[in-house]
């Protein structure tokens, strides 16, 4: 009952403040440009969208911070064709780009990211996505499929983020609180400054749930700081730095059984194990971040920008069958520089540099005794190291052509050493090295345009991804030293471009992934993974995204109640399927790839009106697909309805207040947001929250 009234009162707090707000606050620029204005930093291209050639979703703050209610990347990602986010637990993310997670039983591999050139992504080749708060995020770009020539080894695709706009020559300061559904609560407070040679803002929000299912709840603090300062004309010194704070509960997957009898019902003991409740099965993670850039131009033609980072890792998780304790520290950099020639007889644009990243990494096991660690298992050091350097030029040819080449030059390593445990009989210390062949993958595009509004482009790209540090060391502890790099190359196709005055908006593509030594996912009784190679893998996609403005935004002059009224779809085709697949004496070749649905179909209503009041529908649908290589069992269809409705208005020139209520999985379907896959006794479910509401208050000053 009090779920159900927190989320009444923020509906009925709507209504009274359009009453005394005087004038509408108006949306951030960013968020109504058209698709031949919005401008890119993907591939080092700084160009807009319809000339550059490449796949990119883009989400801006009204995509993050707007749309839904949940604090959460999931769901703002999930409107993107082509990529796919799980979060089979509050805090335990999953993504795939152009891509199953099928060797992602928990975290994000085999994605590339970068905060403003800074890499968040580690030497080990593993994302802490769920160290990052969306509520500080501005805009996140998404390059779709193998970008190895420019962002080094990876075959899934490229994560660059961007901080909140600061306001030049003001002070913004913004405090909001939300509750729901399930014990949600979260708060935060967000301060920005712009001055003539500075630009600085500072974010701290805190999210807690007690969780749909048993063991499911969550405490997560974050903390970052963005900092830019102008020390000359020339030069540009940046500043990120993230503090994460993050505990969550893991329920465990369930059997078709057991979630038709109880969805919210954490993985029971059995006969031979206990279940993630006696054991206190979770996550207790701290990351600490700091990166600091230079950006220098010599002329307007030639610019640098290098940058240098460290990071470090606390990280706990008592498990059904262990107790793993994990500490890293992180260091590396990258440096990019830019020639731009634009007037010789083809205006030319060079861009060459290096990236190297290093992670050591402290891995101990234990056994769990009810959530605390006991006699030790394994005590092992991983020191892992990779190093690209690259080079791309684009070229402006005649009839409208251009052409990007890139090439880069990737070298990955590990060093492993385990640790006797005992002292009766111990073996000398055991150090194993893996030194994977330094490959060069190459990129061709090349784009056409056709009148300023619409754009074609073909590209071939090839992909190496090494396996990730929590792939070649499983959970149970060990050393992989058998397990290869996938290696791949794609082939695609794209049209974008817009219509009818800009009303209509268009982007298709279409590609196919050809991948050798595929990294697929195992689970032994007590649910610990390993990894194994699967021979080879073919991915074909079809990607569209649809949209039309029956009022545009750029008529926000014009004499009319609404502001924006936007119809859109996002569409996602895939047949992706094993070649040359043997798993003992069975042939799994032709199998579809389990996680992938043949069709996902993302459909949303955005409304905006001049007074301040707004709402935005989403639907999505989810085509069954398959939970084991075999083919044997799959899910259920996904039918997920999610609304948001909220006012924004300011009060005079420097009070801005933003009220919101949001509904999700309004129709109320029993269906696993993130599944286990290939997992051992078909305990492939992970119950979704039945339909539940949050509210939210947002309210912010300026001067």
């Amino acid at each position: 009952m009090a779920q159900s009234s927190t989320v009444l009162f923020a509906f009925a707090s709507l209504f009274p403040l359009a009453s005394f707000a005087q004038t509408p606050a108006t949306s951030s620029l960013e968020d109504t440009l058209q698709l031949n204005e919005v401008v890119v930093r993907g591939y080092a291209t700084n160009r807009r969208l319809l000339e550059t050639p490449a796949s990119i979703g883009l989400l801006t703050r009204r995509d993050l911070n707007q749309r839904f209610g949940t604090p959460t990347l999931v769901p703002a990602l999930n409107t993107l064709p082509g990529v796919r986010a799980d979060e089979r637990s509050p805090g335990s993310y999953r993504l795939a780009i152009r891509g199953s997670a099928i060797r992602s039983p928990f975290g994000v591999r085999n994605v590339k990211t970068y905060w403003n050139e800074i890499p968040l992504t580690d030497a080990g080749g593993n994302t802490p996505l769920n160290a990052l708060d969306v509520r500080s995020l501005g805009r996140v770009e998404v390059i779709k499929g193998p970008s190895g020539s420019l962002y080094g080894a990876g075959t899934g695709g490229t994560l660059l983020f961007s901080g909140l706009s600061v306001p030049a020559g003001q002070t913004r300061v913004e405090l909001s609180a939300l509750g729901g559904s399930y014990g949600l609560y979260g708060n935060g407070v967000s301060v920005q400054t712009g001055r003539n040679n500075s630009a600085i803002s500072l974010n701290y929000n805190h999210l807690q749930s007690d969780g749909y299912r048993e063991n499911s709840a969550v405490v997560r603090d974050n903390l970052s700081l963005t900092a830019s300062f102008t020390v000359s004309p020339k030069r540009t010194i940046s500043v990120l730095g993230l503090y994460s704070d993050l505990h969550y509960q893991t329920p465990g997957g369930l059997t078709a059984a057991q979630f038709q009898a109880n969805p919210r019902a954490a993985r029971p003991a059995t006969p031979t194990l206990p279940g993630s409740v006696q054991q206190q099965a979770g996550i207790y993670q701290k990351i600490g971040f700091l990166g600091v850039s230079q950006e220098y131009r010599w002329n307007d033609r030639i610019q640098n920008t290098t940058v240098i980072y460290g990071s470090t890792t606390d990280f706990a998780n008592p498990f059904i069958s262990n107790y793993e304790r994990r500490t890293d520290q992180g260091l590396g950099g990258r440096t990019v520089t830019q020639f731009r020639l634009p007037d010789g007889p083809l205006p030319a644009t060079f861009t060459v540099g290096a990236e190297y990243l290093r992670n050591f990494t402290v891995d101990r096991n234990f056994g769990n005794r009810g959530g605390v660690a006991d006699t030790i298992q394994t005590d092992e050091e991983l020191i892992a190291r990779q190093s690209t350097l690259f080079a791309q030029a684009e070229l402006e040819l005649p009839a409208r052509f251009r052409l990007t080449a890139g090439i880069s030059r990737n070298d990955s390593r590990y060093g492993f050493t385990r640790f006797p445990i005992r002292s009766a009989g111990s073996l000398p210390a055991t150090l194993l090295n893996r030194q994977f062949q330094p490959v060069w993958l190459p990129r061709v595009a090349l784009l056409r345009t056709f009148g300023p509004n619409i754009s074609a482009f073909a590209s071939i790209s090839t992909g190496y991804s090494t396996p990730s540090s929590q792939e070649v060391r499983p959970s149970a502890g060990g050393f992989n030293a058998t397990l290869n790099p996938e290696r791949g190359t794609s082939y695609e196709i794209g049209l974008r471009g817009s219509a009818l005055n800009s009303r209509f908006r268009f982007d298709l593509a279409a590609y196919e992934l050809q991948l050798t030594e595929t990294i697929v996912r195992r689970s032994d009784a007590a649910g610990a993974e390993y990894f194994v190679n699967a021979g080879r893998t073919s991915q074909q996609g079809i990607e569209g995204q649809l949209s039309y403005d029956f009022i545009l935004p750029s008529n926000s002059s014009t004499p009319s109640f609404v502001s924006l009224l936007r119809l859109w779809h996002s569409l996602t085709l895939t047949n992706y399927r094993f070649r040359d697949y043997q798993q003992g004496t069975a042939d799994l070749s032709n199998n579809r790839i389990p996680g992938v649905a043949p069709v996902t179909l993302v459909t949303g209503l955005d409304l905006e009106t001049k007074p301040g009041l707004y709402a935005h529908v989403t639907y999505q649908f989810l085509n069954p697909f398959f939970l084991n290589d075999a083919n044997t069992l799959s899910a259920s269809p996904t039918r997920l309805l999610q609304a948001t409705l909220g006012v924004r208005r300011s009060l005079g020139n420097a009070w801005t207040v933003d009220v919101y209520a949001s509904g999700d999985n309004l129709l109320n379907q029993v269906y696993s947001l993130g599944y286990d896959l290939n997992a051992f006794g078909n305990r492939f479910y992970n119950a979704a929250p039945a339909r539940n509401g949050l509210g939210g208050v947002r309210v912010s000053v300026k001067w």
